[in-house]
């Protein structure tokens, strides 16, 4: 499938109203902080389910990288993985004692090498659902488990759950679609949280340790999906990103690997890899693309 081509002008349209919106995040982000807060309370004192027995749940192996300040959001979303879930944390600061236990190592470095390092502590098993998770990311619609189901049932290989207006977001292209359970696209961005079934986390990871933050990774997973497999968002289980993106480390070095990476790939721009290739509306049984 060929990726559209995007002109100036929808691009200076879509940079326009991005930067209207986040001027609107920023003027409500009192309000939206509240509701993040209250969100967290109301879900550390509840059960989350599934609606999958414990025999339907998948197998995932969960890499995450976390600060202490946010342990709360890590133990809240650990506990939505079955028993059986492989989980290896990496602590960029201190070891939280809560999470000892699932901790692999700790200190500074980049998340991208991070990530290999505890993906290569032990061996995946080739059912398993990878998931490579941030410390700052709270379901506060459906949950992993759900996400999971939604991406068997839609054929994707890599997928991510969509964001909610009262997290923050890079693109509003991944901030949730009213009516959609999960839409395939050309692009999934690199974080907060991605999940990649085994076979396709086999040719992604180990990710590049190019000493930078993985702008533009994206690109390369386009085209190791490109007429292969499916990749996509899933609309109906939604996060709060709690942080703003690039607020720790400078655009401009990030901004240029962006691009290096682009060309690489041959895609002129990542606007152009934020297209939508098909929806699986709430009202249709199953996905139009998924053949009986």
């Amino acid at each position: 499938m060929t990726l559209p081509k995007r002109s100036a002008f929808s691009v200076f349209l879509r940079l326009a109203t991005r930067r209207l919106l986040i001027i609107a995040s920023l003027v409500a982000e009192p309000l939206r902080a509240r509701i993040r807060s209250n969100a967290l309370v109301r879900l550390e004192g509840t059960t989350r389910r599934t609606g999958l027995e414990e025999s339907e749940l998948p197998k995932i192996v969960f890499l995450s990288v976390y600060r202490a300040k946010n342990v709360r959001l890590v133990q809240v979303l650990l506990r939505e993985l079955g028993p059986d879930a492989d989980v290896r944390l990496w602590a960029l600061d201190e070891v939280a004692p809560d999470l000892a236990a699932y901790t692999v190592g700790s200190g500074p470095g980049t998340r991208f090498a991070h990530f290999n390092n505890l993906y290569r502590n032990e061996s995946v098993e080739d059912d398993a659902w990878v998931v490579l998770a941030d410390d700052d990311a709270l379901f506060v619609k459906g949950s992993l488990v759900e996400t999971i189901d939604l991406m068997k049932r839609s054929q994707f290989s890599l997928a991510q759950p969509s964001h909610s207006v009262i997290g923050w977001w890079t693109s509003m292209f991944n901030v949730a679609r009213p009516f959609s359970l999960t839409r395939e696209t050309n692009y999934v961005e690199q974080g907060p949280v991605v999940i990649m079934e085994s076979s396709f986390a086999r040719e992604v990871l180990p990710l590049p340790e190019d000493n930078d933050m993985g702008w533009g990774i994206e690109a390369e997973w386009y085209r190791l999906k490109e007429g292969r497999r499916r990749i996509g968002v899933v609309d109906s289980c939604r996060i709060a990103h709690w942080g703003r993106n690039a607020t720790s480390y400078p655009k401009g070095p990030e901004m240029i690997n962006m691009r290096k990476r682009l060309t690489r790939a041959g895609v002129e721009s990542i606007w152009q890899l934020q297209t939508v290739n098909g929806h699986w509306w709430r009202w249709q049984r199953t996905p139009p693309w998924v053949k009986h």
